[in-house]
């Protein structure tokens, strides 16, 4: 039995936050569409399970203290669930980021197919994360 959409977004939030990126896989569905907000508040949309790894990858996420905490879920239908969470992350810099983040995801067999995320503020975190990767 699958586990329930709640649990599995639940569980690939905490998975993103501990820069897990095998548990993160086993969460996502081999075509899942990311729609992920960009620097100018639109969002990008990423195809696959592989591409989607690579351009969370691409960021040093584990050069900072993160966390995300899931703060809400709800599941607005079947299937799906809208999770808010508080992000914040501290840079060996000093420079601390706290941000909040929406995710919409569809979960079917146990896998997200589909992931919506959101953020409050989208270029600062943008600018936080380009400066911790880039040391």
């Amino acid at each position: 039995m699958a586990a329930d959409p709640r649990t599995v977004v639940e569980d690939f939030i905490a998975a993103f936050a501990a820069v897990d990126a095998d548990a993160m896989g086993a969460l996502l569905d081999e075509g899942v569409a990311a729609h992920i907000t960009n620097a100018q508040g639109g969002a990008d949309l990423i195809e696959g399970r592989g591409e989607l790894l690579s351009r969370i990858g691409s960021v040093d996420y584990g050069a900072a203290e993160l966390s995300i905490d899931v703060t809400n879920a709800i599941e607005p239908a079947p299937g799906q669930v809208l999770a808010m969470a508080e992000v914040r992350a501290s840079a060996p810099t000093g420079e601390k980021l706290h941000n909040f983040a929406a995710h919409l995801c569809t979960v079917s067999d146990g896998r997200i197919t589909e992931w919506w995320m959101v953020e409050a503020l989208p270029a600062e975190s943008d600018r936080f994360w380009a400066e911790v990767t880039a040391g």
